[in-house]
C-alpha cells in the first residue's frame, strides 16, 4: 500500500507556521521523510513570496531540489486552475517547464482540465486524475486519458464521515461501470482524514497523508511536522 505524502497544499501558514513553503522548509522536510522511507510525494509549488505558483522557475527549482535529495524520490505537483486562473497563462507555464514532475494531479472537474492533462501528457508527465465527486469521476470516464493516467485519485471533499463514504461510493460505482482498473488513491480532508486513510487500507487502496490533508492527529494535537502524521499513519495501518 502507497501512502504518499502530501507535503504542503494551499493551506496557509496562518493555520500551522511549520507547513513548509519555501524551498528550504520543503528540503528540510523531504530529507527527512525521505531519510525515514518516504519517497513519493505531492508539494503545491510556491514562489518566494509565499504564494502559489506553474512558472518555471518556480517549478524548476522545486523539481531540482526535490531530485537533488534522491533520483529516487517521485514528486508530484498540483495544476489547480486556482494557481494560475488564466488558462493561455497557465498553458504557457507549462509549455515552458525545464524540469517536469513525475506526476502531476489535475481535477477533473475543473474547466479545460481535459486540455491541461493533453498538454502536461505531451511533456511527458503521468496525470494523477483528481476526482472530488461522482460528476467528475463521469468527466474522466468519457474521456481518453486512462492510458496515460498513472493513478485515480478520489478525495471527497465533505468532512462528515457518512457523506464523504458516500461520495466514494457514487466515484467506486462510476469507476466500476466504465471498468476503470488504474490505481485507486483515496485520501479526504481535515476531520475524516484518519477515518478514509483507514477506509482505503479496508478498500485496498493507496492513500495519502499530509499537512495538505490535517495539521492535526486524532487526539487534537497539533503536528509541527509532517513526519508525525506519516509515524501516527503507520501506527494505524499496522494495527488496523
Amino acid at each position: 500500500m502507497l501512502i504518499k505524502i502530501a507535503l504542503n497544499g494551499a493551506r496557509p501558514k496562518k493555520q500551522n507556521s511549520f507547513i513548509p513553503q519555501s524551498l528550504f522548509e520543503i528540503e528540510r522536510e523531504v530529507k527527512l521523510l525521505y531519510e525515514n522511507g518516504n519517497n513519493t510525494f505531492h508539494i503545491h509549488c510556491y514562489d518566494e513570496n509565499g504564494n502559489e505558483s506553474l512558472k518555471p522557475k518556480d517549478v524548476d527549482a522545486l523539481v531540482t531540489l526535490v531530485k537533488s535529495i534522491s533520483p529516487e524520490i517521485q514528486i508530484g505537483i498540483s495544476s489547480g486552475d486556482w494557481i494560475e486562473p488564466d488558462l493561455e497563462k497557465r498553458m504557457k507555464n507549462i509549455s515552458d517547464w525545464k524540469f517536469v514532475p513525475d506526476f502531476i494531479s489535475v481535477n477533473m472537474i475543473e474547466d479545460d482540465a481535459i486540455k491541461i492533462s493533453k498538454l502536461l501528457i505531451a511533456k511527458g508527465v503521468k496525470i494523477e486524475a483528481g476526482l472530488n465527486e461522482k460528476k467528475a469521476a463521469e468527466i474522466f470516464a468519457e474521456c481518453d486519458l486512462i492510458h496515460d493516467c498513472l493513478r485515480v485519485l478520489i478525495e471527497p471533499e465533505p468532512e462528515e464521515i457518512s457523506l464523504a463514504l458516500e461520495t466514494i461510493n457514487e466515484i467506486e460505482q462510476v469507476l466500476n461501470i466504465a471498468g476503470i482498473k488504474i490505481p485507486r488513491l483515496l485520501h479526504g480532508f481535515n476531520s475524516v482524514a484518519w477515518d478514509v486513510l483507514r477506509e482505503a487500507k479496508k478498500r485496498g487502496y493507496d492513500s495519502r497523508i499530509g499537512m495538505e490533508d490535517t495539521i492535526y492527529l486524532e487526539n487534537g494535537e497539533m503536528v509541527n511536522s509532517n513526519l508525525d502524521l506519516i509515524k501516527y499513519a503507520n501506527k494505524i495501518l499496522k494495527n488496523q
